[in-house]
């Protein structure tokens, strides 16, 4: 898990592309292309088992973020929560990083 400001790089730089889905139910309709998944510890539940199950179907990575939705609102400079981002245009490197 990256620090917090090494992940808020991360989100602006794959935000820039605008190659990106906001909400549980964007990502679980979308998820196809997706290269990893960021679920906040805020996610209910029922919708996490849906992402996860619909992530493992598809073979995308799920990192969970120590973040709540409106920290992860804050870093991606939304005026709403956010529980669910998938990011698809991110490199190599930074993917490692998330997965650490």
């Amino acid at each position: 898990m990256p620090e917090a400001s090494q992940l808020a790089k991360i989100l602006k730089d794959s935000m820039k592309g605008g190659k990106y889905l906001l909400g549980a139910k964007e990502v679980v309709s979308g998820m196809k292309g997706s290269r990893v998944i960021l679920c906040t510890k805020s996610l209910p539940p029922r919708l996490g088992a849906r992402v996860r199950s619909e992530a493992q179907r598809q073979e995308v990575p799920v990192v969970d973020l120590k973040a709540t939705s409106s920290e992860l609102a804050r870093m991606l400079g939304r005026p709403f929560r956010v529980s669910v981002i998938a990011l698809r245009s991110l490199g190599e490197n930074e993917l490692k990083q998330l997965q650490r």
